[in-house]
C-alpha cells in the first residue's frame, strides 16, 4: 500500500483476474492428500444479473453453452437465483478439472463482454471425512479463495471459525488466500 492510500484509508482495486481460479485446480492434490478434504462434485458462480437485453442475452448464449458442455458427460450446469435475487450458475459432475475451467469460461465470458462488476464468487465444495461441507470460496472483487465451514446445524448460522482458520493456514502457500477476516463472507443456503 502506498503513502496516499495509507493517509487516506483507500486501497487499489485488484485488477480482476479469473486466472487465479486455477490455482484450485492444482491445490485439489493438496486438499485431498494433506486435509483428507474430497471434492463433493458441486461448484457455483455467483453474480448480479442485469435487466438489460445485451446482458440477457449473454445469460441464455452462457446457458446454452453449458448444456452442450454438458452433453460430454463432464460437468452438468443449471441456472438458479438464490433468495437475494443473485444468478447462480451450479455446476456438477465428478470431473474436478473440468469443472474449475468451466467456472473459469463462464467468468472469462462475462469479463471480455464487459459485465466484471457483476462478477461475485465462485464456489468450489469439498467433503471432510465425516462428509460435512467445506465450501472454497474465490471472491473475484479480491483475486482470493477463503474456506467458509458451516456448523452441521447451519439453519442457525454458525461457522466453525477454528477449522476456517486451520484450513487457510494449511493452504497459504497454494492458492492466494485473503487475508481480510472481515472479507470471509458467509454464503448461506447454498443448494449443494
Amino acid at each position: 500500500m502506498g503513502f496516499f492510500e495509507t493517509l487516506f484509508g483507500r486501497q487499489k482495486p485488484v485488477k480482476m483476474s479469473p486466472e487465479k481460479l486455477f490455482a484450485m485446480s492444482t491445490a485439489e492434490l493438496t486438499l485431498r492428500t494433506s486435509l483428507e478434504l474430497v471434492p463433493a462434485g458441486h461448484a457455483g458462480i455467483c453474480f448480479q444479473g442485469l435487466a438489460s437485453s445485451p446482458f440477457k442475452q449473454l445469460q441464455g448464449e452462457l446457458n446454452q453453452l453449458m448444456q452442450v458442455a454438458g452433453q460430454g458427460g463432464g460437468v452438468q450446469a443449471r441456472p438458479w437465483e438464490d433468495d437475494l435475487g443473485y444468478k447462480w450458475f451450479l455446476m456438477e459432475g465428478q470431473d474436478f478439472q473440468g469443472m474449475v475451467a468451466a467456472v473459469h469460461m463462464v467468468s472469462q465470458s462475462l469479463l471480455e463482454e464487459g459485465y466484471s462488476e457483476q462478477l461475485l464468487a465462485a464456489v468450489f465444495r469439498f467433503n471432510d471425512e465425516r462428509a460435512r461441507p467445506i465450501y472454497w470460496v474465490y471472491n473475484y472483487k479480491r483475486g482470493t479463495f477463503y474456506p467458509f465451514v458451516p456448523r452441521p446445524d447451519s439453519s442457525s448460522h454458525h461457522r466453525d471459525n477454528a477449522e476456517e482458520l486451520r484450513l487457510s493456514a494449511a493452504m497459504d502457500k497454494e492458492m492466494p488466500i485473503e487475508k481480510d477476516l472481515e472479507r470471509w463472507y458467509a454464503l448461506w443456503g447454498l443448494p449443494f
